[in-house]
């Protein structure tokens, strides 16, 4: 007999979802791949949250695995003009990082390139993050160079490798994944 798939799913965050989000944030395996940090302030996440509920350039989403809150997805529409954005995710539940693996991707890409019209995707990872980059690739993103001492976290020069994707590159991958539906649950 066996196991039965996953279910994945995102909701868009609310205010009261700001401890949660502020935990998962803070978590060292998560602060020390992100590009910035942030205060420990409740009120300034809650904040936070509004204000990118209201943006246009926006879009984030909690991941849900079998209705569990387990991480966070956004996408930020870098140059509008020209279809261009970038995508972050990481996990702050530990049930979220088996299971699913690289899945919560393919929803998130989804969303990028049917529902917001997006053209190409520019992605920046820390060299020093092997699963992350590891996945860019797998999900069919192109390495196009890595930036020496680019970043400064905690005072120390890091390396950053730099990732692109087109949208028809994904229209000729996603059928791999078996997941075309996309944040919102829009079937494409």
């Amino acid at each position: 007999m066996s196991a039965t798939p996953a279910a994945l799913s995102f909701r868009l965050p609310v205010q009261d979802d700001a401890a949660t989000l502020l935990a998962w944030r803070r978590l060292p395996e998560v602060t020390s791949n992100s590009f910035t940090d942030i205060d420990d302030d409740l009120d300034k996440q809650r904040a936070w949250i509004e204000r990118c509920n209201t943006r246009n350039d926006y879009h984030h989403r909690i991941i849900q695995v079998d209705g569990v809150d387990v991480g966070y997805a956004s996408i930020t529409i870098t140059q509008p003009l020209w279809g261009v954005g970038s995508i972050g995710t990481y996990m702050g539940d530990r049930r979220g990082r088996t299971g699913i693996g690289a899945l919560n991707f393919a929803p998130v890409l989804n969303h990028c390139f049917y529902t917001l019209g997006l053209r190409k995707l520019v992605n920046q990872i820390f060299a020093d993050n092997d699963r992350v980059r590891k996945g860019q690739t797998m999900l069919g993103y192109r390495h196009v160079g890595v930036l020496h001492a680019h970043a400064m976290k905690n005072g120390v020069p890091r390396d950053v490798h730099l990732f692109e994707m087109l949208a028809e590159d994904w229209a000729a991958i996603r059928h791999r994944f078996s997941l075309l539906a996309d944040m919102d649950g829009r079937v494409w």
